[in-house]
């Protein structure tokens, strides 16, 4: 850990706005949080599909701020329903295609997928056919490999895919050197899983990582997840050990920030990113 940790301030880190329906989309325009990422000092940022589309700067145009900004390492979200049949994947197909387009011009490495999600902590089943999702994701795999990114998927305790066991499973399955996972501590912490399941991920499998913290769950998990996380290090998880784990397997960065709460939202801008930064660092240098 000896090298200088860089930072991915991850979408919602800089959005201002809720992963929910009708609140999704940033109040800042895209040029403004690029442009404030990098003011707190983070070299990777990650963009939502939707704020992309919603954005009048052209892709092309947003690549060559983020060149200039030094935000290097970048990607984007999310792919949901990628493993379903009919209406549900028909909407999900054209959500690729735009995803895929988007990689292939800004340069994102990874693109960010979820499984199948409940809102209401009612327990979901894991997928009954492994071998069809491991298809599907070799599949879509292929295809981000196509344009120079990669998938990675994402476990979360509140959908079929909540154990990381599972998860390395479908991975291993998937059999592309494209395919892998998005690992956020607030997933591990929240979930069925412990950091030996993370240590036991397949070798290269973690392509995304997301710090954050949080204290004692409370309500509905969503409901906890978006609004009520706080800086690594002020919470009760063991974030520390969660960087030790990942970085004994291999992976060497960037480290998502994840910052997810209405605390966090209703800071100004630079404060935000800054204050996320520091305490993300503030862990790192205790190691």
């Amino acid at each position: 850990m000896s090298a200088p940790v860089e930072l991915l301030a991850t979408c919602w880190t800089h959005s201002g706005a809720l992963p929910l329906p009708g609140a999704h989309l940033s109040p800042y325009d895209l040029r403004t949080r690029a442009e404030a990422v990098a003011r707190a000092g983070y070299t990777g940022i990650g963009v939502t599909i939707d704020d992309l589309e919603a954005s009048p700067l052209p892709l092309a145009d947003f690549a060559v701020l983020l060149d200039d900004l030094g935000l290097v390492h970048r990607e984007v979200e999310l792919l949901e329903d990628w493993w379903a049949t009919g209406e549900r994947r028909r909407t999900s197909d054209a959500v690729r295609s735009r995803l895929l387009v988007a990689a292939e011009v800004l340069g994102a490495r990874s693109i960010k997928v979820g499984p199948d999600v409940v809102l209401d902590d009612s327990p979901l089943p894991p997928p009954a056919d492994v071998a069809r999702w491991a298809a599907e994701l070799h599949t879509l795999a292929g295809q981000a490999a196509d344009v120079g990114s990669r998938i990675a998927l994402e476990p979360l305790p509140f959908s079929n895919v909540a154990d990381f066991r599972l998860a390395g499973e479908l991975v291993r399955a998937a059999d592309h050197p494209a395919a892998g996972l998005t690992v956020d501590i607030w997933h591990v912490e929240r979930g069925p899983s412990t950091l030996a399941d993370v240590a036991a991920l397949p070798a290269g499998s973690v392509f995304v990582v997301e710090l954050n913290d949080a204290g004692t769950p409370q309500g509905h998990l969503f409901d906890d997840t978006i609004r009520r996380r706080v800086l690594p290090g002020d919470g009760v998880f063991d974030v520390a050990g969660f960087v030790r784990v990942l970085a004994d397997g291999g992976f060497a960065g960037p480290w998502g920030v994840e910052m997810l709460s209405d605390a966090h939202r209703s800071q100004p801008l630079d404060e935000a990113l800054a204050a996320a930064a520091a305490g993300t660092r503030a862990v790192f240098a205790t190691l």
